[in-house]
């Protein structure tokens, strides 16, 4: 069996000094800079840039997300409701071809004095 280290442990080595390099490069580069968008501009610091722009990608991220997750789930129940109709006609199937229930001849049965 192979080992398996605990969430926490996880998190303080792998999470926790990515969330610390990501902070300390937010304090050193907090020189304000000029965003170009569509309608127009604006100018801000570029730590808040790298934020916004990291929660717009993991909401992007999560809603296509979250439409594959739906048409997977409708995809199961489906293929679910399939499995069901086709055990049903097999049950049924089977039934019709069992083979008749075996008759016991005249002379196995008991005699009535």
């Amino acid at each position: 069996m192979a080992f398996k280290p605990p969430a926490s442990l996880v998190f303080f080595v792998v999470i926790l000094p990515v969330f610390v390099i990501g902070t300390v490069i937010g304090f050193f580069n907090s020189q304000k800079v000029e965003f170009n968008y569509l309608i127009g501009m604006v100018e801000l610091p570029l730590i808040a840039l790298l934020i916004a722009e990291f929660v717009l990608v993991a909401l992007l991220t999560l809603a296509a997300s979250f439409v594959r997750v739906f048409g997977l789930k409708s995809e199961i129940r489906r293929l679910r409701k399939q499995l069901r109709d086709s055990e049903t006609e097999l049950r049924n199937l089977r039934a019709l071809s069992a083979p008749p229930a075996p008759v016991a001849p005249l002379s196995a049965l008991p005699k009535v004095p």
